[in-house]
């Protein structure tokens, strides 16, 4: 999965969640371009920190009803009825199952998405432009999705014994693939790239990779600009299709080498190995939350009339148990991200030598993105996988003496 330098913009993840290129950690949370005093990023940050109350309460909400309605029974009854063997009643149940939960979430994920970025002037999508992008993300979620749903009902038909294990292997495998896949087949769904045609800039950044002993394939501009004034950038891939993306509101808006410190910062986190050791952590982390399915599965398998964890109708009930699990460990992972995320500030002033330029990064990107100066100490605690952008503008500063 590729380092970030920004964090999403959602800090709770779907049921489904594509994997995300490499960012500065800060979309969605900043100061309006030119707004001093952060009053409008503080407004946008608040609605935002409401609506994620709103759509974790609301997800879980939905899942208990689903199964306690007796809907998720009466759903997988009727697709074991009128399709033929596995796994096509899976398919058929989880069509059923993705389609009623998204219109369920379709006017919070309208106002959240479309309305709410146009009310702060971060969007410059149609309607149509945004349907169409929605469009494109739903059906890759979809096709993700589904495959990883028929693989664990797969196993926990053939393997009841071993499909903790098993569906740990297949989750860490998967997320190294897509993490592989995502800069030569996922995100060009959404934005198109080509090459930085920038000659002095491309070898500047490419000179900053040797230094760092990290081989890229190349530098790369992505369209942003048609969608939303926010700027990112990325070190995504692994191996040979490993490579830089710059969004081209960065370069917009950004010198060189304030972008050098950008890229900097990407280049910490493949030098003290934090893709690695994420990945093992999600192992670990998955391994436990299948494990604490398996045990918890005693207590209610019998009391929703289920044949066993295999049984398609109890699904929700297991979509909700994991969603819980993650819930109770996201502090936990999200204060090892920021643990990440300050190794790779500090690599970045150090290896560039220019912790004023990194500053003014920051900065610009807190202002181009909306990023709260100051969220509420909880809120950071739950949700925040990066620190907060006051706080690593003041850590760059602060070593602009020792540094220059």
């Amino acid at each position: 999965m590729p380092s970030r330098l920004m964090p999403s913009s959602d800090a709770t993840p779907p049921p489904v969640v594509l994997p995300q290129s490499g960012n500065l950690g800060l979309s969605g949370r900043g100061v309006a371009f030119g707004d001093t005093t952060g009053g409008g990023a503080t407004r946008y940050a608040r609605i935002r920190y409401r609506l994620i109350l709103v759509d974790v309460v609301g997800w879980l909400g939905f899942l208990w009803a689903y199964q306690r309605l007796g809907i998720s029974a009466t759903t997988a009854q009727w697709v074991s009825t009128n399709t033929f063997a596995e796994p096509v009643p899976i398919l058929g149940y989880l069509v059923i199952f993705g389609v009623i939960s998204y219109l369920v979430f379709l006017p919070l994920h309208v106002y959240r998405g479309f309305v709410l970025e146009h009310q702060f002037g971060l969007s410059r999508l149609t309607l149509a432009g945004w349907l169409w992008r929605e469009a494109k993300h739903v059906l890759v979620s979809a096709l993700i999705g589904l495959a990883l749903i028929e693989g664990l009902y797969a196993l926990l038909r053939h393997a009841p014994t071993a499909w903790t294990v098993f569906a740990t292997i297949g989750w860490v495998g998967v997320s190294i693939v897509l993490a592989r896949v995502f800069p030569t087949w996922l995100l060009p769904i959404f934005y198109k790239t080509s090459p930085l045609v920038d000659a002095s800039l491309t070898q500047r950044l490419l000179t900053l990779c040797q230094r760092a002993h990290l081989p890229v394939l190349g530098v790369f501009r992505v369209s942003l600009s048609k969608e939303t004034r926010k700027a990112n950038a990325a070190l995504a891939g692994l191996g040979r299709t490993r490579r830089v993306l710059l969004s081209d509101t960065l370069l917009e808006h950004f010198s060189p080498e304030e972008i050098e410190t950008v890229l900097g910062h990407e280049l910490g986190h493949q030098r003290h190995h934090h893709i690695g050791k994420l990945l093992m952590l999600s192992g670990v982390g998955s391994f436990i939350a299948f494990s604490v399915v398996e045990a918890s599965s005693r207590l209610w398998i019998e009391s929703l009339d289920l044949q066993g964890l295999a049984d398609l109708a109890g699904f929700p009930t297991v979509m909700l148990a994991l969603s819980l699990i993650g819930l109770i460990g996201l502090p936990l992972q999200n204060a090892i991200s920021r643990h990440f995320e300050w190794q790779a500030d500090r690599f970045a002033v150090t290896v560039t030598t220019r912790p004023r330029s990194f500053a003014a990064a920051l900065r610009k990107l807190g202002e181009l993105n909306l990023a709260d100066p100051k969220p509420p100490r909880w809120v950071e605690v739950l949700f925040y996988d990066h620190p907060p952008i006051t706080k690593r503008i003041n850590f760059a500063e602060q070593n602009v003496e020792s540094l220059t």
